[in-house]
């Protein structure tokens, strides 16, 4: 799944998408970031490609690329930890979900 920011043109790849309280919520990937942010559905961007297949997971009131929930990647990436962040690329890089110069 891909997102574009309305500000910036900024191409965001998704590995999680959540439900809050009504509103659509994605965690994204975008290269330089240092870690996963959260973007709400309506705040500035849109979906520009919906397929979320391979391997993701139900987890806790949304849908997870799995190794973030199997290898307990989340919260440290959330919080920009520099080793979870090393560590989730390599995982990017060896399924061919990003380019190998992605940093």
């Amino acid at each position: 799944m891909k997102i574009i920011m309305h500000r910036g043109g900024h191409v965001i790849d998704i590995y999680a998408v959540y439900w809050v309280g009504g509103n659509t919520y994605f965690y994204g990937l975008h290269k330089g970031n240092g870690g996963l942010s959260a973007y709400k559905l309506g705040d500035g961007i849109d979906i520009i490609d919906s397929d979320i297949s391979g391997n993701f997971v139900y987890f806790n009131q949304g849908v997870f690329y799995k190794p973030l929930i199997e290898e307990r990647l989340l919260d440290d990436l959330l919080e920009y930890d520099e080793t979870a962040y090393k560590r989730f690329l390599e995982i990017l890089k060896a399924e061919g979900r990003i380019d190998p110069d992605f940093y």
